[in-house]
């Protein structure tokens, strides 16, 4: 073989092997995430009271409304609510916390086995409990 056939032979070769290669195209679009917020609730025990039954009035219409985004977020927050709460009703018994607890329960079930009624009845039975006291 001529040597100009070599050459080109090894040029081709080049080409070919080149198209071979990896090519990683990064068009996505960046984004800096934003760590979320957390606000530690506050206040009197009545005051939390009135803080739980809004926010799980906001869990029901988010459930309601096809939003699981909006009802995780609710969710935590009536979570950091009993944790504040919790304390603050000690004195009322072991059988009133285990109520509450009953409550929170249903909350949570509603998101965690997609039971919309159960977000409801949460509803209803802290509005009894917030009569009583």
């Amino acid at each position: 073989m001529k040597v100009s056939a070599r050459i080109s032979l090894v040029v081709l070769a080049m080409f070919a092997l080149a198209a071979c290669s990896t090519t990683i195209v990064d068009t996505a679009p960046t984004t800096t995430l934003v760590p979320p917020t957390t606000v530690v609730p506050s206040g009197t025990a009545s005051e939390l009271f009135d803080q739980l039954q809004t926010t799980i009035g906001e869990l029901s219409k988010a459930i309601s409304d096809s939003d699981r985004a909006m009802a995780k977020v609710k969710l935590a927050e009536i979570e950091e609510i009993w944790k504040v709460l919790q304390p603050q009703i000690a004195e009322r018994g072991d059988q009133f916390i285990q109520d509450m607890q009953r409550i929170i329960d249903l909350a949570i079930s509603s998101i965690e086995r997609n039971r919309p009624a159960d977000a409801d009845k949460s509803l209803r039975f802290l509005s009894l409990v917030i009569e009583t006291l």
